[in-house]
């Protein structure tokens, strides 16, 4: 009797047993299809318009993307150059028109100031008058002129200092 109630138990241990592994047979074709499925999408969703993958096209725009660093770093290098050759070139402005002398008229004489990034430069200046014309050059050094300046001269060094990028003549009358 025991033989056959263990009998009975192996046999029903064996077919639930059996079950089990069909219904995991079930579930890992259930499992593949669906796998299937998520392969052919994801096919299709990282290819571009030419069939190309996506993500080999993804590679070489990092790849460009590295090689654009070192052309962009060569870029700032030069920017850096130019401006440090900039600070040694003129590029400041002032200019003031005047009548030196009463009987004189149409603003003949003239102050003239240059300077580069460093406001270093020259006041170039003229004074008209019927029977000569002087003209005078005087260095500016920061910004500063080291000999005596004439108040139009002083204009035309503030006018430099203060320079936007637009020359305008400033005409100057003895009557003010």
């Amino acid at each position: 009797m025991l033989n056959v109630d263990m009998q009975a138990a192996l046999m029903a241990l064996a077919g639930i047993g059996g079950l089990i592994l069909l219904i995991l047979l079930v579930y890992i074709v259930i499992l593949h299809k669906k796998i299937r499925k998520l392969e052919t999408n994801y096919t299709f969703f990282m290819q571009d318009e030419t069939g190309a993958s996506v993500e080999s096209k993804l590679r070489d725009d990092v790849d460009k993307l590295h090689n654009l660093q070192g052309t962009l770093d060569m870029i700032h290098q030069t920017q850096k150059d130019i401006m440090a050759v900039q600070n040694h070139c003129f590029r400041k402005i002032g200019f003031v028109k005047y009548n030196a002398f009463d009987n004189i008229g149409n603003n003949l004489s003239f102050a003239f100031t240059v300077l580069d990034g460093k406001n270093d430069g020259f006041c170039l200046s003229s004074v008209y008058g019927r029977n000569e014309s002087r003209i005078f050059a005087k260095p500016i050094v920061e910004g500063k002129c080291l000999y005596g300046m004439s108040e139009e001269e002083r204009e035309s060094l503030d006018n430099a200092l203060n320079y936007s990028g637009d020359m305008q003549a400033v005409q100057k009358d003895l009557e003010e």
